[in-house]
C-alpha cells in the first residue's frame, strides 16, 4: 500500500496532532461507508489551505484499491 512520503517530513510531523483535531472537528468521529473519503478530502483541504502542504490520499496513491 502506497502512502504519501510528505507524512514523514518535519513540517507534517510538527502539525500532525493539530491536523487530526481539525479534521475530526470538521467530519466528526463517526465511521461507516464512505467515511474515509470524507476524512481524506477534509484532510487534504486543511493541509493545503492552512499549512500549504500538498498531500495525496491513499485512494489517489493506490488507484487499483477500493476503499470504503
Amino acid at each position: 500500500m502506497n502512502f504519501d512520503p510528505v507524512e514523514l517530513t518535519k513540517e507534517y510531523l510538527a502539525i500532525k496532532d493539530e491536523l487530526e483535531a481539525l479534521v475530526l472537528k470538521k467530519v466528526g468521529k463517526r465511521r461507516g461507508l464512505g467515511y474515509c473519503h470524507l476524512y481524506w478530502a477534509t484532510k487534504k483541504r486543511i493541509l493545503k489551505e492552512k499549512y500549504g502542504i500538498d498531500w495525496k490520499s491513499p485512494a489517489e496513491l493506490n488507484p487499483g484499491v477500493l476503499f470504503d
